[in-house]
């Protein structure tokens, strides 16, 4: 048994077609977790769950737009795994659009798929039906909450709104037994991370990895974070943005 203590322990993530949150999902799996994996595209979801290790995971395709029906999505997973332990809210978009570009439907659609989203997951899982004992969401936040960069105005007042969601989710969900603690990572090597190259050309990506002194990180990387704040090595930490940067946030 790892000191994590994930071994059973029933787990969602969204998110989990790629990125941070199929390698979430993966390196859970390797802990003994149980996996519900959720996404938007049954195909995608389907090469997830076969690179996990152990049984009885499953998939629940879901489209997060629907935003009324995200409690009750929690809800089924709950009836499918028998409850849920803890959840990893991976599931979001990347904006990296100038100022002079942003209409009232862009900064609508970012809002309501990074912050929306959280908020009902949360509401999901606060259900007597669904929490365990001692649960725990983990939400995914991102550096430029917390440092200005250019050209993402959208994306981070989204990720700000997380990390400050995620203080008052902690306060209101402590007398359910809940844990709320998000994760700030730097850019790590996702397929999201071409498009991000692309659109801000050879020199804007030159001062993102200028801005990582220790590299690019990979999707593992911000994975073994989440899982500490799943896991009972964790029992006495909630409301906390962590950043997980590459150095980012030390300079």
């Amino acid at each position: 048994m790892s000191y994590l203590g994930l071994e059973g322990r029933r787990i969602l993530v969204t998110g989990a077609s790629s990125g941070i949150g199929r390698a979430t999902a993966i390196e859970a799996s390797r802990n003994g977790a149980i996996l519900a994996l959720s996404g938007r595209r049954d195909d995608a979801l389907a090469e997830t769950l076969a690179e996990l290790e152990g049984t009885g995971h499953v998939t629940h395709p879901y489209d997060l737009s629907d935003l009324d029906g995200i409690p009750d999505l929690v809800q089924r997973v709950a009836d499918d795994l028998g409850g849920i332990d803890g959840i990893v809210h991976a599931a979001g978009i990347h904006s990296a659009r100038p100022l002079r570009t942003i209409d009232a439907a862009h900064l609508d659609d970012v809002l309501r798929t990074n912050v929306s989203t959280a908020i009902l997951i949360a509401k999901g899982f606060r259900s007597k039906r669904v929490a365990r004992v001692d649960g725990s969401l983990v939400l995914l936040s991102s550096a430029v909450a917390t440092r200005g960069q250019t050209g993402v105005a959208a994306y981070a007042a989204s990720k700000g709104a997380i990390s400050a969601v995620t203080k008052s989710l902690a306060s209101e969900l402590l007398r359910d037994g809940i844990r709320v603690n998000c994760v700030e990572p730097g850019i790590v090597n996702t397929p999201l991370t071409t498009t991000l190259a692309a659109s801000v050309g050879e020199a804007g990506w030159a001062a993102i990895e200028a801005d990582h002194p220790m590299g690019i990180g990979e999707p593992t990387d911000v994975a073994h974070a989440i899982l500490y704040l799943l896991s009972s090595a964790s029992r006495w930490v909630t409301g906390i943005s962590l950043p997980v940067d590459g150095g980012m946030s030390a300079r």
